[in-house]
């Protein structure tokens, strides 16, 4: 019998894989603490800048939901009593810093598992790569087309 020959598969079948078995990965592992990946994005994102607004979480997390999801996981982290503040100034509360805090050690076994046999040089040169193309494709850079 011949072997099945298998096709080259393009850095955007990679970064789609890559993409959705991390979510999966998060929403599994999350959902002990009642959270999904999104969710978890809005109160590390929170964690990490202390305060933001509707506008600077849309922004940021735009890759990975669209301005109605956000506004209802904002809504539901509200509800919750995981969030603070308003459209302007949201805020984790006492009970959002204490599941972000579970949440984390959750984030930290996925990230060990997911960059496991990946070296710091390598996974840094990923991620380098990796902007350099969304800065190389991004609609802000016209001049991208010309070189082509």
């Amino acid at each position: 019998m011949s072997e099945v020959k298998k096709p080259h598969l393009p850095i955007g079948y990679w970064l789609k894989q890559a993409d959705q078995t991390l979510t999966k990965a998060i929403n599994d592992a999350q959902q002990a603490n009642g959270l999904s990946r999104t969710d978890w994005q809005v109160l590390n994102m929170l964690f990490e800048l202390a305060t933001a607004s509707q506008a600077q979480l849309t922004e940021t997390l735009k890759p990975f939901a669209d301005s109605d999801v956000l506004n209802a996981t904002l809504a539901n982290l509200g509800a919750r009593g995981l969030l603070t503040g308003d459209t302007n100034s949201y805020q984790l509360s006492h009970q959002g810093q204490q599941i972000h805090k579970t949440a984390l050690e959750h984030q930290k076994e996925i990230r060990q598992q997911a960059i496991w046999g990946i070296s710091e040089a390598d996974y840094a040169t990923t991620v380098r790569v990796l902007g350099q193309l969304v800065q190389n494709l991004g609609s802000n850079n016209s001049d991208s087309v010309k070189r082509i």
